[in-house]
């Protein structure tokens, strides 16, 4: 049998479901090996940790992985040794004390103490976060009594403090200082081109193993990006909990590996190990049994919360099955909302406020489906761009300029790697000018339309005009001089279909309404030229490419932003063949979002009897 080792990963993990550790240990199939999001996180975590790594010009990286767990802690220990001695510092230290194990971003060792740094890439704004040092003493605190250690920094701290733990363990007479190595948000990148200063070094398998520093580490040093804050105070004060924690995650693993008891709540909807139990073990389904093949499940409904736990707790795992007593209960717009899900959901049947039809006729044509994709990446690839700055890099827009007129399609992808924002926004205004309402999904697209005409004088040319015309452009219909209508809250407030599983994503809602309406199938096979599975929705007709030997898609927003990357500043950016395949998987894509606006819209024209004035 293998021997089960307690990482800070596993009880980072382990920390909010015990659980979860034994299906980690076992290696059960979950989510996160295909998570998007979480893939470009990591990516942008290994620029920010050798950016970081780079503030210490003697340091000494270890080979993590490259050697049994013991040998490497052995090589730590001996390294640490002359520590004592010298200054000796280290990346990618190894700790282990037979159970628990962690591998150390930045270790140094002085014959003073210790000095553990862990490498976020997450931002802190010093300013904003004054007001906190100023009434908690901490950075990293919240400003309510009893001021404890704040919700979105607390993670960050345990992980840091399990380490110090470990350590403390290991060297029990040598004192520690720990710190948090953040990107500092208001600090304005000193060079274009930096994130090609970093290699993503891929393992053969394709996935994420480790990156490359190939910049200029001087230059690197003068960025002040990356800043190291103490927070030794806040380790001392969780520690005594996060001990508690591991002793107990570790008593599961040794002797023998046991699994913890699951307790069920409103967090399992999201459980990583919530996969197909036809395509291998399933964690969710092994905590649930057969609870878990309810459906529609009340993990289900919309913004649940406590709800969702007191049915869990009293064996109501149907949304249907909710009791009236608590349906009459719902208040707020939440409440009623939960209340048209659980009725609607019980007829099986689609649902529209009246008002849906007066709210659509306030829309003047020209229509205007829009959709953006932009992001934020830690490392900025712009002169004078600060972490975490935008980069707005394509739109769609489907235009339809009368009742029953055919639809026109207009879009911008931008491929080189340029500041793209100034250019996104005059392409967007050649193709809408300045009349009709522009219909988005979500308030995603007002904000990129603010946040670039802040942009305009510091980054840009500083076109007044056209700072003014994405002003105006970002302001809600009925504001007067307001064109953009939110189709996510009229959905949100008007509008239900039991298919939609308590999601208002624009998926969600289409692949609903896809299911039910030929005329939609028809509409769609019409438009975009090809058919689609009734039963799959339109999101599965988006054609993959072979890109380098493997099938590549974008089917969602967080792939796209990958797919940019890769286009506009990986490898792949001097090989025009490749570079027009990503292209054309970002085109269709975007163009699908939009038109995946105008089957919606089409369809509540349809069950509402109303129409866009054209005023």
């Amino acid at each position: 049998m293998p021997r089960h080792t307690l990482s800070k990963s596993d009880f980072k993990t382990a920390r909010g479901c015990g659980t979860k550790l034994y299906y980690r240990e076992l290696k059960y199939p979950d989510t996160m090996q295909q998570n998007e999001y979480l893939q470009l996180l990591a990516e942008g975590g290994y620029m920010v940790e050798l950016l970081a790594k780079q503030m210490f010009p003697t340091g000494l990286t270890l080979e993590y992985g490259k050697k049994p767990l013991e040998a490497a802690a052995q090589e730590t220990a001996a390294q640490l040794e002359r520590g004592a001695r010298e200054e000796v510092v280290l990346f990618e230290a190894t700790l282990f004390d037979g159970v628990r194990q962690a591998r150390v971003d930045i270790l140094k060792r002085t014959p003073r103490g210790f000095d553990l740094y862990e490498v976020k890439s997450s931002s802190i704004d010093f300013e904003k976060q004054a007001k906190a040092l100023e009434k908690t003493g901490s950075l990293f605190k919240s400003q309510r009594t009893p001021f404890g250690i704040h919700s979105d920094w607390r993670e960050y701290l345990e992980d840091v403090t399990y380490q110090v733990a470990l350590l403390r363990d290991l060297y029990p007479d040598v004192p520690i200082r720990a710190h948090l190595m953040l990107m500092d948000k208001r600090a304005p990148v000193p060079h274009d081109g930096m994130p090609q200063w970093f290699r993503i070094v891929k393992a053969d398998d394709g996935r994420l193993a480790t990156a490359e520093f190939i910049g200029d580490a001087a230059l690197a040093r003068e960025s002040r990006l990356v800043i190291a804050v103490d927070c030794t105070s806040e380790v001392e004060e969780l520690e005594p909990g996060v001990r508690e924690a591991a002793q107990d995650l570790a008593a599961s693993l040794a002797p023998e590996l046991t699994r913890i008891e699951p307790v069920l709540t409103r967090a399992c909807r999201n459980c990583e190990f919530r996969t197909d139990p036809a395509e291998g073990p399933s964690g969710f389904h092994e905590c649930w049994g057969e609870r878990g093949t309810a459906h529609p499940h009340v993990l289900q409904l919309f913004r649940g919360g406590d709800l969702i736990d007191e049915m869990i707790a009293q064996g109501i795992d149907r949304v249907t099955d909710i009791p009236d007593a608590h349906v009459a209960a719902l208040k707020g717009v939440y409440g009623e909302r939960q209340r048209v899900q659980i009725e609607q959901t019980r007829l099986g049947k689609e649902w529209f406020d009246p008002a849906l039809g007066h709210e659509i006729a306030q829309a003047r044509y020209p229509l205007h489906f829009i959709d953006f994709e932009a992001a934020r990446i830690a490392i900025p690839h712009h002169k004078g761009m600060t972490p975490y700055g935008l980069l707005a890099f394509q739109w769609s827009c489907h235009t339809q300029r009368a009742p029953g007129a055919e639809l026109e399609h207009r879009h911008f992808l931008n491929t080189d790697p340029i500041w793209p924002n100034e250019l996104f926004a005059r392409e967007l205004r050649d193709a809408v000018g300045h009349d009709g309402t522009l219909l988005v999904w979500s308030a995603f697209e007002k904000s990129i339309l603010s946040a670039v005409a802040e942009e305009m004088s510091s980054l840009g040319s500083g076109d007044a005009e056209l700072a003014n015309w994405l002003r105006e452009a970002a302001l809600p219909l009925g504001d007067g001089v307001g064109r953009q209508l939110d189709m996510l809250k009229l959905c949100r407030k008007r509008y239900y279909h039991p298919g939609m599983q308590g999601s208002n994503s624009i998926k969600y809602v289409l692949d609903a309404l896809w299911k039910h309406s030929s005329e939609a199938r028809s509409r769609f096979a019409a438009l975009a030229g090809r058919e689609g599975d009734p039963e799959l929705g339109p999101y599965a007709t988006l054609p993959p490419e072979i890109i380098d030997g493997s099938e590549a898609e974008v089917k969602e927003g967080t792939g796209a932003v990958r797919a940019y990357f890769r286009m506009a500043y990986g490898l792949e950016r001097e090989d025009p063949t490749i570079k027009s395949q990503w292209s054309n998987l970002l085109l269709e894509y975007c163009k699908l979002d939009t038109l995946a606006m105008v089957l919606i819209w089409e369809h509540w024209q349809r069950i509402t009897g109303s129409a866009a004035t054209g005023r």
